[in-house]
């Protein structure tokens, strides 16, 4: 600061004289004391340093030496997306985040990991050896707990604290928008949306299909037109987070498309949804990947019915952010419908989110790297579908999540090992989904025009392998017709 402005500055404040004590000053110990873990990844001893050896070796134990010093940064996003992504409470509910939700959960993120807790830098070790070293990485955050890998701390939930603060004060404020919603008032918002009909009485229930974390799907019938649907019964007592489930249901209600599993009603019974959908008789994609070996010309067909599923949801503002064969449903009417909107987010334009997701064997390079994303990630997870229904399985299935992550981070595009049997045009489509870099990657809608899906043949061509795969897998819906 320059003499005339330290004037100005006095001139203005005054100046206050302090006198110090001529006694000695006794300086108590500290009484609150935080433990700051300094995380480094030294290149020169290739091993991470300053975690605990429970983190350190299922780092080392997936991402080997050769591996981490060839590319440390891959190996520190993989640690990062593995600790908040992969390893997540099994009683976790996957359903559409709020814009608010998505921002609270990055700001989660970057709290734990900004805040001077956990801090990670790559060590280069030139000044010791004299040596350059390939990839060197500029400083870098890597968020590991002082804690065993089978135990992963919640995220900051930044609401909750507001809220906390708000109810210890006696004095009354006012409430602002986004702070989270009583259980009451969420009730009252269900019972708004939810049909009054008993359930019930409309429907009478049929075979279970599965159970989760969030409730169990089962197959009922209309009482009236005898017409199957696939009921989703979730028990609301048990769902940490309500509000999630009411922006789910909004977003179904409000999106209807030929390529999509949709909505057809929802009813509220005894603080239970029953949130009632289409009913596919063919199953999973899954199923006919892993058991049948599809030609090009169905997987064309499969692929453009896919994109016409994801091109709706982006140009209404949606990201799957979780394709996968699990989660196209078929008919043996010939129907391929997109399912499961529970890692959806609601996004405008090209408005990116750093919010880590998804199913890490499908998952882009971005959001590993938790660089912003957009809606092209849905591209790229196509592409690796379009590898399931060659292969029978994804790029790295039979890896360890941790070091799948790694392999995504570091090669970027997979690869195929039956390649050289690939037309010219499957090629191209292929090429044009896993491009690592996103300007360049194609769209849903410059996808839909490639000349790859002028290969595509009627999807009725599909019932067949259905019919052998729910055979051999003896899983079939149509028995309960």
């Amino acid at each position: 600061m320059g003499e005339t402005m330290k004037a100005a500055f006095s001139k203005i404040f005054g100046r206050k004289e302090y006198s110090v004590p001529e006694d000695d000053m006794d300086i108590s110990s500290p009484t609150v004391v935080t433990h700051n873990v300094h995380v480094t990844y030294n290149a020169h001893t290739q091993s991470f340093e300053g975690i605990p050896d429970a983190w350190k070796n299922f780092i080392e134990n997936a991402i080997s030496k050769a591996e981490m010093e060839r590319n440390p940064e891959a190996a520190i996003a993989a640690a990062k997306f593995w600790k908040y992504s992969i390893r997540r409470k099994e009683t976790d509910v996957k359903f559409i985040p709020t814009p608010q939700a998505i921002q609270e959960e990055s700001e989660a993120i970057e709290h734990v990991f900004e805040s001077g807790k956990d801090s990670c830098e790559i060590i280069d070790p030139a000044p010791l050896t004299g040596e350059s070293v390939p990839h060197q990485g500029s400083t870098a955050d890597v968020r590991l707990p002082d804690v065993t890998p089978s135990v992963i701390p919640k995220a900051v939930d930044q609401v909750d604290k507001a809220e906390v603060k708000v109810t210890q004060s006696p004095v009354q404020v006012r409430r602002k928008q986004g702070l989270k919603m009583s259980d009451d008032e969420i009730m009252e918002k269900f019972r708004q949306l939810c049909s009054p009909k008993n359930p019930e009485s409309v429907y009478e229930r049929d075979k279970e299909l599965g159970a989760g974390a969030s409730g169990t799907v089962f197959i009922a019938q209309d009482k009236i037109t005898n017409c199957k649907v696939a009921v989703k019964d979730i028990d609301l007592d048990k769902q940490p987070k309500k509000e999630l489930i009411l922006t789910e249901i909004k977003v179904m209600k409000e999106i209807k498309h030929e390529n999509l599993v949709n909505f057809l009603d929802v009813f509220l019974l005894n603080n239970h949804l029953w949130v009632v959908m289409e009913l596919l008789d063919g199953g999973p994609l899954t199923d006919v990947v892993t058991e049948t070996v599809m030609k090009e010309s169905q997987i064309a067909a499969v692929c453009h019915h896919t994109l016409q599923g994801i091109n709706y949801l982006h140009e209404n503002g949606v990201i799957h952010r979780d394709i996968k064969s699990d989660n196209i449903l078929l008919g043996k009417d010939g129907s391929v419908k997109v399912t499961d909107f529970g890692f959806c987010a609601n996004i405008t334009g090209d408005e990116k989110r750093m919010t880590m997701v998804g199913t890490p064997y499908w998952m882009a390079p971005e959001v590993v790297n938790r660089k912003h994303y957009g809606k092209k990630i849905d591209i790229w997870s196509l592409g690796i579908m379009a590898i399931e229904m060659i292969e029978g399985e994804p790029p790295y299935l039979k890896e360890t999540p941790l070091r799948a992550l790694y392999l995504i981070a570091a090669n970027g595009k997979p690869d195929v090992p039956s390649w050289k049997k690939l037309t010219p045009e499957f090629q191209d489509f292929l090429n044009c989904c896993l491009e690592v870099d996103v300007e360049r990657r194609a769209s849903a809608k410059e996808l839909l025009a490639h000349r790859f899906l002028t290969k595509a043949v009627s999807t009725t061509t599909l019932k067949p392998l259905i019919e052998a795969a729910q055979k051999i897998l003896d899983k079939r819906i149509s028995n309960v017709s």
